[in-house]
């Protein structure tokens, strides 16, 4: 509506809808809280606009129908979205939705996707009238104040918008004055500087966003079993510049002061049910005197928390710091046991180094969540095999395997566009940037070892010494079990674990690691109701051949049947002999006409059924393979 100020300037006063995209198949589902919309929508309310917020993942029925809704209730004039670029499936929707419904709506995308490569994204969206490049806290306060009044989007730093665009439709407001930098059909205007103080951005808008549903359903998160788990940060971005990184938030390292984190979890302590802390730093132990008062701050809480570390920042009087101050999980990211490959990383770390640390912390007792990343672009079979023989030979670390991802805006997606890898970049973005072969091995080979890597992973696990699984939640994927740790000795009880999920289960003693076993009744009910699914659907696609489900189809004779198709994007394990099953690319749903598919990745659920509706259409079936290992699932899809 327009309203007249005290000095009679016309201005519009605007309704924003902050729309965080659904990451869960079904409503009460875990997932974990993106805090960049929060932190944006809390900017906004602060500076004075009319902010409404729609949380989708607690929403039931159609997107259009929670959208017309929320449109026609909240009078909405702007439709604002953030994501990363691996997310494009979940974002698309939701603009597209938004301008279906009323194309006057002026739709903001946020966040990695936009940031990265800004007019790749927006050609790839559609949709989208503005993107937000960098943080977008400020910039979106500046956005909302140059739409109110008038404004000319160029000066607003940090933005792309179409060209010559009139990007609001209504009386009081014009789009667009000069081109500062023409990129083909939009505007890019000056960088925006980082954040200096982060300390004078408000806590995100948990109420908001509906903290108390996502903590009610929280059942950990990557690496982390623990429940009631809050996402927090105590600073952004890094400065080093490791060549399968991008920074969303910049490259400037910037830390909260204590007082203001503590202030923050005081109140959310207060007023939500936490029980567990993961701190969302990308480096979190650059300065020793900070870390010792952050552990003997945060110990009256007694709240279990993990972070992510370096192994270089490590020393030993650190770690009795860490652990008496209840750190429960220290992340690394190895990314190498070949030097060659940190070099070419830009890593600025060594292997010698990586074994320091870890035995540190290893005898210590505190549990290590750690990680390799194969085929980098010097990455050779030789240094490949350097880095998979030492992973075997150090068990007790329990570190994960995964192939690298060439995602925009990093060196390696640059150098992947350059050497013709990566041919059409838009694509690359609506296919979820599947992984590719960007290594100095030839597609044969890296498909071999790919192979390799994942033998390695089902074959070379720690396993329990005993177990007995006592209930299984097949809504949830869930087990509760005990077991007895094959390295102590120690008899421990774990309940509500998540299966077919990247999480270790940790014996309560000595820190061992070890993946959730799959006991023969939750193989039989798999099996028995795959053939429920193949006598209704006739034909299945199974989704993410990770190594759980690797581990499923060995071992199942049912899901070698001729009619069930396992699928994944990562190029290199599209292999006709995987396992002894053919992985295809998904263009086997079109190709086949597959109208069901059964998620083998629930981590990534959200993300893969975005996919699916996306660019397969003709799927009228999406299953959570986590509702299969119960031996009473009955299919209530018509």
């Amino acid at each position: 509506m327009l309203k007249k100020t005290s000095g009679d300037q016309l201005i519009n006063k605007l309704n924003y809808l902050l729309v965080m995209p659904r990451f869960v198949r079904n409503i009460g589902d875990s997932y974990g809280f993106p805090l960049g919309i929060a932190y944006v929508s809390s900017s906004m309310k602060k500076a004075g606009f009319n902010v409404f917020t729609l949380n989708l993942n607690h929403c039931d029925g159609t997107l259009y129908d929670i959208l017309k809704s929320r449109f026609e209730n909240d009078d909405i004039h702007v439709v604002m979205v953030g994501a990363l670029s691996a997310q494009y499936s979940m974002v698309r929707p939701i603009i597209e939705t938004a301008k279906k419904i009323n194309e006057s709506i002026v739709t903001v995308v946020g966040g990695g996707i936009i940031t990265s490569d800004p007019v790749v994204a927006m050609d790839a969206l559609e949709y989208v009238d503005i993107g937000v490049i960098g943080e977008g806290e400020v910039t979106g306060v500046e956005l909302c104040r140059a739409l109110e009044n008038k404004g000319d989007l160029t000066a607003v730093d940090g933005l792309i918008f179409k060209s010559n665009h009139h990007i609001f439709n209504k009386p009081g407001i014009n789009s667009c004055g000069s081109t500062l930098e023409n990129e083909s059909d939009y505007t890019i205007t000056k960088h925006r500087k980082e954040i200096a103080d982060i300390d004078s951005i408000p806590w995100p808008d948990y109420e908001g966003f509906e903290l108390e549903k996502n903590l009610a359903a929280t059942l950990g998160i990557i690496g982390f079993i623990e429940s009631n788990t809050l996402a927090m940060i105590s600073s952004r971005s890094c400065p080093y510049g490791c060549t399968f990184c991008f920074h969303t938030v910049g490259r400037k390292y910037r830390q909260r002061s204590l007082d203001g984190f503590f202030e923050e979890l005081d109140y959310l302590v207060s007023n939500y049910k936490v029980e567990s802390l993961a701190l969302s730093d990308e480096l979190f132990a650059r300065d020793i005197s900070r870390l010792e008062e952050f552990c003997l701050r945060i110990k009256k809480y007694n709240i279990k928390w993990l972070g992510g570390f370096r192994v270089d920042d490590i020393t030993p009087e650190m770690l009795p710091l860490l652990k008496e101050g209840n750190c429960i999980t220290m992340g690394f990211g190895l990314e190498s046991a070949d030097n060659r490959i940190l070099k070419s990383m830009r890593k600025g770390i060594t292997i010698e180094q990586i074994e320091r640390t870890l035995k540190l912390v290893y005898d210590t007792g505190i549990p290590i969540s750690a990680g390799f990343i194969f085929g980098d672009i010097e990455e050779t079979l030789e240094t490949a095999n350097n880095t998979l023989n030492w992973w075997k030979e150090h068990p007790e670390y329990s570190a994960s395997l995964r192939l690298i991802t060439a995602f925009p805006g990093t060196h390696i997606y640059k150098y992947a566009c350059e050497k013709g890898i990566i041919k059409d970049k838009v694509q690359f973005l609506r296919d979820g940037c599947p992984q590719l072969n960007i290594s100095k091995m030839t597609d044969d080979e890296f498909q071999v070892f790919t192979k390799e890597l994942m033998e390695a992973a089902l074959s070379n696990t720690k396993l329990l010494s005993s177990f007995e699984v006592y209930s299984i939640n097949d809504r949830d994927g869930c087990i509760c079990l005990n077991g007895e740790c094959s390295v102590c000795g120690t008899k421990n009880n774990w309940e509500n674990v998540r299966l077919f999920k990247p999480n270790f289960i940790v014996c309560q003693k000595c820190g061992q690691q070890f993946n959730p076993p799959l006991n023969s009744t939750i193989r039989s009910n798999i099996d028995v109701n795959v053939l429920k699914l193949l006598r209704k659907h006739g034909k299945l696609a199974f989704w993410g051949m990770t190594y759980h489900a690797m581990d499923i189809f060995r071992n199942s004779d049912v899901l070698h049947d001729a009619n069930i198709f396992p699928i994944d994007i990562c190029t290199s394990k599209q292999n006709k002999d995987l396992f002894g099953i053919q992985i295809y690319s998904p263009d086997v749903i079109a190709n086949e006409g597959i109208e069901t598919v059964v998620v083998t990745a629930p981590y990534h659920i959200g993300y893969i059924e975005a996919q699916i509706g996306t660019n397969y259409k003709s799927v009228k079936n999406v299953i959570d393979i986590s509702n299969l290992v119960g031996m009473d699932y009955t299919e209530d899809i018509q």
